[in-house]
């Protein structure tokens, strides 16, 4: 009995909701993370940073192979045909080729490691590449149980997990990048030779600190990988999956390793593929951007100063960190584009278990509720949030990057960009959510097909628009935008066709659009209206400080913002009861709304 308990299944929404608020916190711990490691780095510093998980990310993801979906998909499988044997020897399997593939991972990333960051025109980023390679080790074993017990449709160990990572991540980064920094400059003033080189300026000082301070931040990302999966492999040894003796029993035998592993790879290979191009894609996205941009500061360097001169005067930017800057200044925005995506990805996780049993058991219409939950919460999150930050896109990044010159010198570049993409953030939320639902059905050749044509979108547009200098690091918007926006539309187009279903376009769409419109433009005059009228008030009046008048008029802005997308949302009836009852204590909260007329 006790057990079972411990077996309990997760609904869809239920499972979502322990994932989603374990990315909150991940990205709470996260943003604590990215506002001091920014400070400490800056703009160029960031560069190195990204530029190492630019090519960590497909190496990662190839190593991964898919599998995690597969096995998710069948031990949920097994899981529904009472198959106990089969679940096991799924993680026996499994266990076993993440092994392999972890080790294999970390050797070629620690191989691509100089060859990439020369070829990127980004050659200090290598020592960041070298200090991150053995967290593919690390990630691909832990997934193995993240996988397992996502198909068990227990979500916790994975939420847990993530948190663990993300907290150890922060801590460790912090201390080791600014320690670093603290001896270069120790270094400086002591003699002027930092690490071996010799500086004139603090400048110059800096310039030679960063790749140092950059791995020493992405050393606190490997130790929370390995943090992470310990705790995974420590809570399976003591507390196991919740499958009984009895259980196992009276299951029928299981596949040989040898059939299991044919299986799982035969399940896994299109979203390999898929995987393949995607971070290939991004690969050579983030290659494109950085060596297109220094090959613009090479040949139009007058454009740029033009363009940027007081940004780059006001950092105290070197003309041979021009391009970093640039870059470094597009990628503190994609921390925030990229906030939405890694919370409406938990429920494309959480579909897939839920989804694939439906599949299973021809379940109509639990794949119509489950598809049309997915899609309308990921809208009612992303629209109206993506929308308000995309708006308070300058007043957000000011709070959060307000202590350090370098990258408030920077800001202007960065809000542009932010307002861009979170104001279009439902494209990029919506993606891997629809990817996950068809892998669920099993049409997993279909974001290999989306992914492929958005690719070309991609990586075209970037090589072409960037590489005119009036454009520069703006020409990767458009090419961004254009690919995620094929993907989304062939996507959705084959996953309605293949599951039959037919999605309620105002109730998915219309409604949290509208409401979303109207929650943004309360978020634009409240802003505006409180920063005009604080600015004056002696105690606030210095945006230097993280409590000023740009912090209190942001915070006010966004209540009043959550407040009337709530109520419009009750209005306008926007939620269905099913997407409320999947929620804990759902029933309790239906019975509410219906009391006071918001819910029929």
């Amino acid at each position: 009995m006790e057990k079972e308990k411990q077996r309990k299944k997760q609904t869809l929404l239920n499972g979502a909701l322990v994932l989603v608020i374990s990315t909150v916190i991940v990205k709470l711990v996260s943003i604590f993370y990215k506002i001091p490691i920014t400070n400490i780095l800056g703009p160029v510093g960031r560069s190195y940073y990204n530029s190492a998980y630019a090519i960590f990310i497909p190496v990662y993801s190839i190593a991964l192979a898919g599998l995690p979906t597969a096995i998710s998909r069948l031990v949920s499988h097994h899981m529904a045909l009472g198959e106990y044997r089969h679940v096991r020897q799924t993680l026996r399997v499994s266990r076993k080729i993440f092994l392999l593939t972890g080790t294999l991972g970390t050797i070629l990333l620690i191989a691509l490691a100089y060859p990439y960051a020369l070829t990127a025109k980004n050659v200090e980023a290598y020592r960041s590449i070298l200090v991150l390679a053995p967290s593919v080790f690390f990630c691909c074993v832990m997934s193995t149980y993240r996988g397992y017990y996502n198909g068990l449709r227990n979500m916790t160990p994975t939420a847990v997990s993530e948190v663990i990572e993300a907290v150890a991540k922060l801590i460790i980064g912090v201390i080791i990048s600014q320690e670093i920094v603290n001896i270069g400059l120790t270094q400086y003033q002591n003699g002027g030779t930092v690490f071996g080189v010799v500086c004139t300026t603090e400048a110059e000082a800096m310039s030679a600190i960063y790749p140092y301070a950059a791995a020493g931040a992405i050393a606190g990302v490997t130790l929370g990988t390995v943090l992470a999966y310990l705790y995974l492999a420590v809570r399976y040894r003591i507390r196991g999956d919740g499958i009984t003796k009895a259980e196992l029993a009276a299951a029928p035998e299981p596949l040989r390793q040898k059939a299991m592993a044919k299986r799982l790879i035969t399940i896994a290979l299109p979203i390999v593929a898929s995987t393949i191009i995607f971070n290939i894609t991004n690969l050579i996205d983030s290659w494109t951007i950085q060596n297109r941009l220094r090959t613009i500061t090479e040949t139009d360097l007058d454009v740029l100063k033009n363009m940027f001169g007081a940004a780059i005067s006001a950092g105290g930017i070197v003309d041979e960190n021009i391009a970093d800057y640039l870059y470094g200044a597009y990628e503190i925005a994609s921390d925030f584009r990229n906030l939405l995506p890694s919370l409406t990805v938990t429920f494309g996780i959480s579909a897939i278990p839920v989804l694939s049993e439906a599949w299973t058991l021809k379940n109509h219409r639990m794949i119509k509720s489950s598809i049309e939950s997915v899609i309308r919460i990921s809208m009612m999150i992303s629209l109206p949030v993506g929308l308000i930050m995309g708006i308070l896109a300058k007043p957000i990044l000011t709070m959060f990057y307000c202590k350090d010159p370098a990258t408030m010198s920077a800001v202007d570049i960065s809000a542009l960009v932010m307002g861009i993409y979170c104001g279009t953030a439902f494209i990029f939320s919506i993606t891997q959510p629809l990817t996950n639902m068809l892998q669920a059905i099993g049409r997993t050749d279909v974001p290999l097909l989306s992914l492929g044509v958005g690719a070309i979108f991609k990586v075209g547009l970037n090589y072409i628009l960037i590489g005119i200098p009036q454009m520069n690091i703006y020409g990767a918007i458009i090419g961004t935008l254009a690919c995620y926006l094929v993907v989304t539309v062939i996507d959705l187009i084959f996953l309605v066709k293949s599951a039959k279903v037919s999605i309620n376009v105002v109730s998915v769409f219309l409604k949290p659009l509208f409401c979303s419109v109207l929650s943004g433009g309360a978020a634009w005059a409240i802003y505006g209206l409180f920063s005009r009228l604080l600015d004056g008030v002696s105690a606030l009046s210095d945006d230097t400080e993280y409590i000023s008048y740009v912090t209190v008029s942001l915070v006010i802005a966004v209540v009043v913002s959550v407040i009337v997308y709530g109520f419009s949302m009750l209005l306008t009836r926007s939620l269905e009861r099913e997407d409320i009852k999947m929620l804990p204590k759902g029933e309790k909260i239906v019975k509410i709304l219906e009391k006071y007329g918001l819910m029929r």
